[in-house]
């Protein structure tokens, strides 16, 4: 079921659709609103209680974190770039338009998946250091 190369084409196809540069639009607004951020980490969280893929929900809930730490200001080193492109992943995650709609039993998700995992393989150097920074916050505390 997991063909990393077919991940990818679906990625790719995902991301030059039309919903994720909505999805892009939207990050862009929700950046620069703590508020909207954290709403949409609930839905993230709520929707993500469906998904069944363990390693999916490992990366879903690092990259979550991360827009959280931003969203409060407690983490700044993450690049604007980066940032753009895991709030429009989120926001993708949880959008009721879809590339391939969620009924579809077994590719429901996979376009979500797709694009999660895609956001963090392209932006693993800067996921790894809010990791790193995480578990040094973790021994202040």
């Amino acid at each position: 079921m997991h063909h990393s190369s077919s991940n990818s084409n679906l990625a790719a196809r995902v991301i030059g659709s039309l919903f994720f540069r909505q999805a892009q639009r939207r990050a862009g607004r929700l950046a620069r609103n703590g508020k909207g951020l954290l709403d949409l980490l609930l839905k993230v969280s709520a929707k993500s209680e469906s998904v069944k893929d363990s390693g999916f929900l490992a990366n879903l809930r690092i990259i979550s974190r991360l827009v959280r730490a931003s969203a409060k200001g407690q983490y700044k080193a993450v690049p604007w770039a980066t940032l753009m492109k895991i709030i429009a992943a989120l926001v993708y995650f949880v959008s009721p338009i879809d590339f391939i709609p969620d009924l579809l039993p077994v590719l429901g998700f996979a376009d979500d998946i797709a694009v999660v995992l895609w956001v963090v393989k392209s932006c693993a150097a800067d996921i790894e250091k809010f990791r790193e920074w995480e578990q040094t916050q973790a021994q202040a505390a």
